[in-house]
């Protein structure tokens, strides 16, 4: 195992105007699990292709430990990757599969058997060994190329959207289980995904990028609750935060951010509670999730969405206003984007 450092990292494609990534400054622990995050073209994919080794760093150095390990050819580095494509040999057996990497390194067969076995062990695969790829599922097929990672024993995991061909049901088991068996094995791991539920619910940590800028990196908790900028906040969460110019008296350089759960719903005849502020607007949809609902309504600040119980869901077209407690709404700065921080909370 190994810490992972990216020190002051520009990535530029020949021909390209601008850097896919820039200045990037990055500490990743060693044993810890964190997950690179951002929306498409953000640079998440190529800051992991340049750890690997398959794209070059036009700036800065990439450290494994404490190698500097930015000239170095992938095969020198000492990590494993799992791919979203699983990329395995159709024509091979699930332990021939597994111990392929081993076998090309000349290592002793019996060696590499107690290897493939130990892995099919921890990943519930010992009855699949003799199978071939065509002959198993999706979430069965990454499993095997997960444990064809972890016979390699490497110091970092990297691991490129390794659950987005799997159906919704399996991909919420498979990152359960991917999560877990990480813990147990705590060998640093770098994580991509677009999909920000996905890395709030893995990460130690998570590393938020945007048009090649890192944002934040923190726990999920901390991004969730104090994001550092207007990105981050309607980024992370799902629903996204509600965000919007702020009509308060003196406040005009600022766009306010509500959580759906801190917003409530105000019937007509109803009062909002003391000190909040409420928007007047129309339920526009409703999504229903059994014990709960989220509820969208249109307001002359835009579109709001407030979650609401399952026994207090109004019918589309309802007149509602929709209302928040002022003092723990986020503020932006308006121009920048960055949040403001109240001076009694520095």
């Amino acid at each position: 195992m190994a810490s992972v450092t990216f020190d002051q990292v520009f990535i530029q494609y020949p021909g390209a105007e601008e850097p896919t990534v820039r200045d990037l400054n990055l500490e990743i622990g060693d044993g810890e699990f964190l997950v690179l995050v951002g929306p498409s073209g953000c640079g998440k994919s190529t800051t992991l292709r340049a750890l690997a080794g398959l794209e070059p760093v036009s700036q800065g150095r990439v450290l494994i430990g404490d190698t500097d390990v930015s000239r170095m050819e992938p095969g020198e580095r000492d990590i494993a990757m799992v791919f979203q494509n699983y990329a395995l040999y159709p024509h091979l057996s699930v332990a021939k599969n597994m111990g392929f990497a081993l076998k090309l390194a000349k290592m002793p067969q019996q060696e590499i058997d107690q290897r493939v076995n130990a892995a099919a062990d921890l990943l519930d695969l010992g009855g699949l060994l003799d199978r071939k790829p065509k002959d198993l599922s999706g979430g069965q097929r990454q499993r095997v190329a997960m444990g064809r990672a972890i016979v390699r024993e490497p110091k970092v995991f990297l691991m490129d959207e390794p659950l987005s061909n799997l159906d919704a049901k399996l991909r919420v088991q498979t990152r359960a289980e991917l999560a877990a068996l990480q813990r147990r094995l705590r060998t640093t791991t770098v994580y991509v995904t677009h999909d920000q539920v996905e890395a709030m619910t893995m990460g130690d940590r998570v590393a938020v990028l945007n048009e090649g800028v890192l944002q934040q990196v923190a726990s999920p908790k901390e991004l969730y609750e104090e994001p550092v900028n207007e990105f981050v906040a309607g980024f992370i969460g799902s629903p996204a935060m509600n965000i919007f110019d702020s009509r308060l008296p003196g406040e005009d350089r600022y766009r306010l951010g509500v959580r759906p759960e801190a917003m409530t719903l105000v019937r007509p005849g109803e009062q909002a509670p003391s000190g909040w502020v409420g928007l007047s607007g129309t339920v526009e949809l409703v999504e229903e999730l059994g014990s709960e609902a989220y509820v969208y309504v249109a307001t002359e600040a835009g579109r709001m969405v407030a979650k609401v119980p399952k026994g207090l869901v109004p019918q589309m077209g309802d007149s509602s206003d929709i209302a928040f407690d002022a003092a723990q709404a986020h503020r932006f700065d308006r121009d920048t984007g960055e949040r403001i921080i109240p001076s009694h909370t520095r």
